[in-house]
């Protein structure tokens, strides 16, 4: 009966604790200065697969800001291979989010930045096929599927087709 009682308690402090991370979700904005306008694209075989690719027109060069206040974690180039330039940056209760094909950085590890301020550039680096940004909101490093405003984006539905999104950032 004790083990039981134990192994509940255990069960209910653990849904607690995910529920409190849960809650305590930064409300992320998107990536972009305010009322800027970019499609956001999710494929059915996009990898990781809730992650979103950013774009426009004469996008490459434009400024990539924070989607939430945080400290970045990591700033790092792997060239011609997976993300080429990208940023994390963490966020309070075990959020993170990543910044991925960036023309450039502005940032370095142990920056702390203020929702909105900028990390970098959106770029065509690592393995990608024109200029975008990558963009992936993370919970204790399990991806999670993208709010921005705290509305849950669009994803693939078969139709192949791009949703676009207009930038709250720091809007007044």
């Amino acid at each position: 009966m004790i083990r039981t009682s134990v192994r509940c308690a255990a069960a209910v402090l653990a849904l607690a604790l995910s529920a409190g991370a849960f809650a305590a979700a930064p409300k992320f904005q998107m990536p972009f200065p305010c009322k800027q306008v970019w499609h956001g694209n999710t494929r059915e075989n996009h990898s990781p697969k809730l992650a979103v690719d950013l774009s426009r027109a004469n996008g490459e060069g434009d400024k990539v800001v924070a989607a939430a206040k945080g400290t970045v974690s990591k700033v790092r180039n792997l060239g011609n291979r997976s993300y080429g330039k990208y940023v994390v940056v963490d966020h309070d209760g075990g959020w993170s989010t990543l910044y991925a094909h960036l023309h450039s950085y502005s940032v370095k590890v142990g920056d702390r930045l203020a929702q909105g301020d900028a990390l970098g550039t959106v770029g065509n680096t690592g393995n990608s096929e024109g200029a975008h940004l990558h963009h992936e909101q993370l919970l204790n490093g399990a991806l999670q599927k993208i709010k921005f405003d705290g509305r849950t984006i669009h994803y693939y539905d078969g139709r192949g087709r791009y949703t676009d999104y207009k930038s709250a950032n720091r809007c007044p």
